[in-house]
């Protein structure tokens, strides 16, 4: 069974892809308090999960060094899937939703958390358990608790949860700007309490987030934000701005009938989704799989 912990170089040759297609999905793309991530102890990053697979590559983006993560355990039922997954950094983690067989095989998981952590790669885990496209946070899950404190248990080095901040302009749209924020990070200790740490563990996210509370004035407080906040500009800067538009027009024409391939594509799967959480990480996978394909094309075009 592949370790995550352990070096591998078809995944580090295509980080930098992954990587690149990351930051091309968003206007931009901003990173603030890395120097809150502990480099005398195991790290454990506590993100929160508001727009799918997208949370995990800006995350990983961020830190740029090995990390492992946590995903729902019923993804990696097909065996083929399962083994790309763990080849990807990805270890399965139960919910109780999945039954108490599944919840049970989460013991050895997490001893490969351990391992993982042991081994100086960080791992992260979206506490909530599931993703929602909102400016709040859903209660804690006790897994992290559980993990952390295993480690703290077994390993003879600090233990310490590192609090991260997710915000995007707009959940659905794409290249909008995104930040990504590490807060100060919580020691763990064996015997530290659930309750006290999920409760710290929720401020310290909230913090760092665009965060207004889950209750029935939700809607209305973040309505008012976006308004407080939408952009304003000047007579001249409009000017300027249509002048630019108009200036660049052959340009936007040649890229956009270059992209239209990946842009039909994206919209064709994303018409089909139940969930829209999931329209740009469909973005982002056309762009990660065309790309590549666009570019052959047009070399050998180039050539003949």
């Amino acid at each position: 069974m592949t370790k995550i912990w352990k070096k591998n170089f078809g995944y580090t040759l295509t980080r930098w892809y992954v990587d690149w297609c990351t930051n091309a999905s968003y206007s931009s793309l901003t990173v603030k308090g890395k120097e809150n991530i502990p480099t005398d102890g195991a790290v454990i990053l506590a993100p929160n999960h508001c727009n799918t697979l997208m949370d995990a590559l800006v995350v990983l983006q961020a830190d740029r060094g090995p990390s492992g993560y946590g995903a729902r355990a019923d993804i990696f039922r097909k065996p083929k899937l399962a083994a790309f997954l763990r080849w990807l950094r990805i270890l399965p983690l139960a919910r109780a939703r999945d039954g108490r067989e599944a919840v049970e095989g989460n013991e050895e998981i997490f001893d490969e958390v351990v391992e993982c952590l042991d081994h100086n790669v960080p791992f992260c885990m979206f506490s909530e358990g599931t993703h929602r496209t909102k400016h709040s946070l859903l209660p804690l899950k006790k897994g992290i608790w559980r993990i952390a404190t295993r480690a703290a248990g077994k390993l003879d080095k600090p233990v310490y949860i590192v609090p991260v901040g997710i915000d995007y302009d707009d959940f659905f749209s794409y290249m909008k700007s995104a930040r990504v924020s590490f807060g100060k990070p919580i020691r763990v200790y064996e015997d530290t309490d659930q309750k006290e740490l999920l409760n710290t563990l929720h401020d310290r996210i909230a913090e760092l987030i665009t965060y207004f509370p889950d209750d029935e004035n939700y809607e209305h407080n973040w309505a008012e934000w976006q308004k407080a906040h939408a952009p304003h500009y000047t007579p001249l800067q409009k000017a300027g701005r249509i002048a630019l538009a108009v200036l660049s027009l052959p340009l936007f024409i040649v890229f956009t009938v270059m992209c239209s391939p990946m842009w039909i594509a994206a919209s064709i799967l994303g018409s089909r989704l139940k969930d829209k959480a999931w329209l740009n990480t469909v973005r982002f996978v056309t762009k990660f799989a065309l790309i590549p394909v666009l570019l052959l094309i047009l070399i050998i075009l180039a050539v003949i």
